[in-house]
């Protein structure tokens, strides 16, 4: 996205000169206030003085993040012993108009949304109502599962991701405007699903954890979860521009957000409000933060407990086993780590919580000792950890103002250590194929030199190169020439994993993470299973505004590892997950087990019979084979939408002018997927290109009239066989994912 430039706001206070004259009591008061006023904004003004170098720098550093990513803005705020001492704005809010952000401009907070989340529970725990360690189950009685074991889920579990719960009903999660529906859809999943982990077992990252606060709130205090946060939290901070996303924003008070052809996207609404859903501005966020670092209370209120605050803070990772420390991943209640590498390094202790989003990349740390704090809200196409990156160097160079601090850490060197030759064990350990919740990895040895080892990605039946020219070095990791990143394997609990440890954040620590874990050879696929290779799968079950209609046809497609026996892959848009199909031939069960964030949104494969089709059901997606997908013929066709109201396609053969009469929403993809059309006026005329897909939404029993008529002279049918997704492979970042 193109800027002329780059607009900078200074949120920070100046003084306003006072009128002169008058005589007696009236000069009196005037003097009596005008002192007030100064010594009002005198502390601030001091403060902000005494971080001159560290704002110079953040100022300098903003910049170069916005024109690096080419964001559209970002906005930030620095507290320093429960003071605002620095606030600014950069980049334009609104691009069209260029308006830059203003202290009141709300951006997505993603999944800092979880900080508020916890703190709600806490604030239940203060009050007696809830305990931590009681059993979830007691709370929720309508609360089920297909696993017997969920009834060991217990509050502190939703909190500190150890729950075993599968991950994230993504399907309707995202849509143009709030669905209170999504809470339903949350729960009906959550029913049919079995638990990847015994819970308590490991920590791993998990959205629907926290989504079930929005369940457990209202159960124990009669009031919506909203509503709650709003009265116990966001009224007593006097956080006045936080909001969740129930109603329209008045255009100008939220940042917007941009695709990569500039073109503006509507408002982010993710309905998952606990875990992600939450709008605010650094100021308001500020303060949130500055209640945390003052023990729970703000202004004179008491909105937590010290206990509560500091239970919040510590370390809940939990497992049977630990493959490797993360300090990245070191999960509070509700921070993604309580020993934030970037800070631990220089001896200080940090709360961290960032938030990813489609739209949204957010930062905040706190730390608590320091009573130090740094917030970073900015757009798209920010990337994962960058708003974490900036308040980490905004947060040092603080240290150094302080005099905490000597100089600004220095960068490791991109160095990797002297070669080392590594034994034939060494070799058979890396070697093999290797899979984390998305991604599925082959590593092995170069044709030419078997000390030289490729990782590569497995992409739509090839092998692609991630990361070449592994050899062991003298710190018994495998780096490339010139990198200090590198990967090595440890078993834990009875199973190997392939860890990742690379520089993070400003670039002056190492820090690892399991990555992911490897695969065996299995018993041969059954016939049953083999028979379903290749073949593709459509979503119908999802909300009509879910945003998972607009990228692309909703594709789900099994497949299989290349080179690896009775192995078993589900490819959607948000990943490729081995699952094993040992289970039974309609059963296919997820079975990762990586703690961290590698086997985060895991589900199992349902295979249900509908007539003489086989369905899929998918964690919360319902899928009907896109083979069984009727074709609309020439002419005026009826539509029926069937009793559970689920989307109805249709394919097309030539190109065709398509009218449809009525209806709640419709879109249109080509014969490569891809979305050309959509909307929800009706009576409507569209052009249709040979070999498309029409997806029609409309009240359930309720008929949709139809008419195609060819286009004379028009294209053939297209014979291209409906293509999986493609799905964007990086090595693990510090950062936080997707929520």
């Amino acid at each position: 996205m193109q800027h002329a430039r780059h607009r900078s706001s200074s949120e920070m206070r100046t003084r306003t000169p006072l009128r002169r004259g008058g005589s007696g009591p009236q000069v009196l008061v005037q003097c009596a206030l005008a002192l007030l006023l100064v010594l009002a904004l005198a502390a601030p003004a001091q403060a902000a003085s005494r971080y001159a170098d560290t704002i110079r720098d953040g100022r300098t550093a903003a910049r170069d993040l916005l024109a690096q990513t080419r964001a559209p803005s970002l906005s930030l705020a620095l507290v320093s012993n429960g003071r605002v001492v620095w606030r600014e704005s950069f980049g334009y809010a609104d691009v069209e108009k260029q308006v830059a952000p203003t202290p009141e401009t709300m951006y997505g907070l993603g999944s800092v949304s979880k900080t508020f989340a916890a703190a709600a529970v806490m604030r239940l725990v203060d009050d007696g109502i809830v305990s931590l360690d009681t059993p979830l189950a007691m709370y929720l009685p309508a609360f089920r599962m297909a696993s017997p074991g969920y009834r060991s889920i217990t509050v502190r579990m939703l909190l500190d991701h150890s729950s075993g719960l599968p991950g994230t009903a993504y399907g309707s999660a995202n849509t143009p405007e709030y669905w209170p529906g999504y809470l339903d859809v949350v729960m009906a999943s959550i029913a049919q699903s079995r638990l990847k982990h015994t819970p308590g077992m490991m920590s791993v990252y998990c959205n629907d954890g926290f989504t079930l606060v929005e369940e457990l709130v209202p159960a124990v205090t009669g009031k919506s979860y909203p509503t709650y946060v709003q009265e116990a939290i966001l009224s007593p901070l006097g956080m006045t521009h936080t909001a969740f996303p129930l109603y329209a924003f008045a255009d100008g008070t939220y940042a917007k957000a941009y695709s990569a052809d500039g073109t503006v996207q509507p408002r982010e609404v993710l309905n998952l409000l606990a875990s992600g859903g939450l709008y605010s501005t650094p100021t308001d966020v500020a303060r949130f933060a500055t209640m945390l670092m003052a023990e729970g209370a703000y202004g004179g209120a008491r909105i937590l407990s010290p206990a509560s605050v500091a239970e919040m803070g510590k370390d809940q990772t939990v497992g049977e086993f630990r493959p490797c420390v993360s300090n990245a991943a070191r999960f509070g209640l509700g921070w993604d780590s309580v020993t934030y590498p970037g800070l631990k390094k220089v001896g200080v202790t940090a709360w961290a919580k960032g938030g990813d989003s489609d739209d949204y990349h957010t930062g905040l740390i706190v730390a608590p000792r320091c009573k130090l704090a740094v917030v970073v809200l900015g757009t798209r196409p920010m990337t994962s950890g960058t708003s974490e990156t900036l308040g980490e160097r905004i947060l040092l160079h603080a240290l150094v103002d302080r005099g905490v601090l000597r100089r600004m850490p220095r960068a490791i060197a991109a160095v990797a250590p002297r070669v080392k030759t590594a034994t034939a064990s060494q070799l058979r350990a890396m070697a093999g194929y290797w899979a984390e919740s998305t991604n599925v990895f082959k590593v092995g040895a170069s044709p030419s030199d078997p000390q030289e080892l490729t990782l590569s990605v497995l992409a739509e039946g090839r092998w692609d190169a991630l990361l070449t020219g592994l050899r062991l070095r003298t710190d018994g990791t495998f780096h490339q020439d010139g990198s200090a990143a590198s990967v090595y394997t440890v078993t834990g609990g009875g199973r190997r994993y392939l860890i990742y440890r690379d520089v993070g954040g400003m670039g002056h620590y190492l820090d690892a993470m399991p990555w992911a874990q490897k695969l065996t050879p299995d018993e041969p696929l059954s016939a049953v299973w083999a028979s379903r290779l290749g073949r593709v799968w459509l979503a119908v079950n999802e909300s009509p505004e879910s945003a998972i209609y607009d990228s692309g046809m909703p594709l789900i497609q099994i497949g299989e590892v290349p080179g690896l026996p009775g192995s078993l892959t589900v490819l959607s848009g948000f990943g490729r997950q081995v699952v094993d199909p040992g289970e039974s031939d309609e059963l296919a069960l997820m079975f990762l087990q990586i703690p961290g964030f590698g086997s985060r949104d895991l589900n199992d494969v349902v295979i249900e019979e509908r007539g003489s089709e086989e369905w899929m059901r998918f964690g919360s997606t319902l899928c009907r084979p896109l083979e069984g997908v009727p074709a609309l013929p020439d002419g005026v066709s009826t539509v029926t939408t069937g009793g559970e109201g689920y989307a109805e396609w249709r394919s097309l053969g030539a190109a065709a002018r398509v009218t449809i009469d009525a209806g709640a929403r419709w879109r249109l993809y080509d014969a490569g997927t891809n979305f050309l059309d959509g909307g929800t006026s009706f009576p409507v005329e569209v052009d249709a290109p040979a070999g498309a897909y029409l997806c029609l939404f409309a009240p359930a029993g309720s008929s949709t009239r139809v008419t195609v008529e060819p286009v004379v002279g028009g294209p053939a049918p297209s014979t291209q066989k409906a293509p999986a997704p493609v799905i964007t492979v990086r090595a693990p970042s510090f950062g936080t994912p997707v929520l």
